[in-house]
C-alpha cells in the first residue's frame, strides 16, 4: 500500500491558497464559500495525496467523509476472509470523481465481508473529514446540511440502479448505461456526441457491472461496429449519440435518469 503524500510546504488543509480548499469552498451552497462555516468545515479536514493505485489507509476510530478534490477513485470491498479472491483487488462497488463526497465507514475487525477501501484510479487529491464532527458543524446551516444529504442520496440512488441492472439488464444494456452515466458525470453530456477519458480499466468496468472483461470488450466492439462508439488508446472514448445509447440501456425519454449535475457539497 502506497503512502499518502503530504500537502505542499506551507499549504496546510485550512489554507485557502491550496487548490483543494478553493474547490471545496466553491462547492458549498451559493454565498457560503467565505462564510465562517466554510472555515470551520475545512479546518476539520486532513489533506492527502494518493498516487495511482494507492489505497486510502483504513481508520479504526472514525467514520469519514472524503471529499475528492481532483482525480478519481473506486470504492472496493475485499472478499470475505477464507474465500477465493475471484476478483483481483476486490469487488468494485462504485466509482467517484472530483467533486464527490464519499462516506467511508471505520475499520471493523469483525466484519464478515471486509472493509471498504478507496483506491486511486489516477493521481488524486483528497480531503478527509471525521463524519460526526463534519455533520455537527454542517447542521448549523440548513443549506449546507441539505447539500450533504443530497450527495448521499444521489450516491445511494446510483448504487440501487446498478444493483437492478445487474439483475435484470442484458450485457449490452449494462455497458450502454455505464457509458451514458459516465458521459453525464465526466462530461456533463446528456445528448448528441460526447468525448471523454475513462480513468478505470475494462476489468474494473466489468467488475462493477457483473461482467467479465471479455464481455466488456466484446460489447464495446459491437458498439464500435454499430458506429455508436469510437475508442482511442486505453482510455479515450467518443460516443456518437448519447441518446441512442440511452435507448439501448433501456432508459427511454421519460424514464432516463437525471444527470448528476449538482456542484454543491
Amino acid at each position: 500500500m502506497a503512502t499518502l503524500s503530504p500537502p505542499p510546504p506551507g499549504l496546510g488543509p485550512t489554507d485557502a491558497r491550496d487548490p483543494a480548499s478553493a474547490a471545496f469552498r466553491a462547492a458549498l451552497p451559493e454565498g457560503m464559500s467565505n462564510a465562517p462555516i466554510a472555515d470551520q468545515l475545512w479546518a476539520l479536514g486532513v489533506l492527502a495525496r494518493l498516487a495511482k493505485g494507492a489505497q486510502l489507509a483504513p481508520d479504526a476510530e472514525d467514520d469519514r467523509l472524503v471529499w475528492i478534490a481532483t482525480g478519481a477513485v473506486k470504492l472496493v470491498a475485499p472478499p470475505p476472509q477464507g474465500t477465493a479472491d475471484s476478483v483481483p483487488g476486490g469487488q468494485v462497488l462504485a466509482f467517484h470523481f472530483a467533486g464527490d463526497l464519499v462516506s467511508v465507514l471505520r475499520q471493523s475487525a469483525g466484519s464478515a465481508s471486509g472493509d471498504l477501501r478507496l483506491v486511486a484510479l489516477s493521481d488524486t487529491t483528497l480531503a478527509i473529514f471525521p463524519a460526526d464532527r463534519f455533520l455537527d458543524v454542517a447542521q448549523a446551516d440548513p443549506a449546507v446540511l441539505r447539500s450533504v444529504l443530497a450527495r448521499s442520496l444521489q450516491a445511494l440512488h446510483r448504487s440501487r440502479t446498478r444493483m437492478m441492472q445487474m439483475g435484470h439488464k442484458s450485457a449490452a444494456a449494462r455497458i450502454a448505461d455505464f457509458l451514458v452515466a459516465m458521459a453525464e458525470r465526466l462530461a456533463d453530456c446528456t445528448s448528441g456526441p460526447c468525448t471523454f477519458a475513462l480513468p478505470m480499466s475494462r476489468r474494473d468496468i466489468g467488475d462493477s457491472l457483473g461482467l467479465t472483461i471479455e464481455t466488456v470488450s466484446r460489447q464495446l466492439t459491437e458498439l464500435r461496429e454499430a458506429g455508436l462508439v469510437a475508442t482511442e488508446g486505453r482510455s479515450n472514448i467518443a460516443l456518437k449519440d448519447v441518446g441512442a445509447l440511452a435507448r439501448i440501456a433501456g432508459r427511454g425519454q421519460n424514464t432516463s435518469e437525471k444527470p448528476d449535475t449538482t456542484t454543491e457539497i
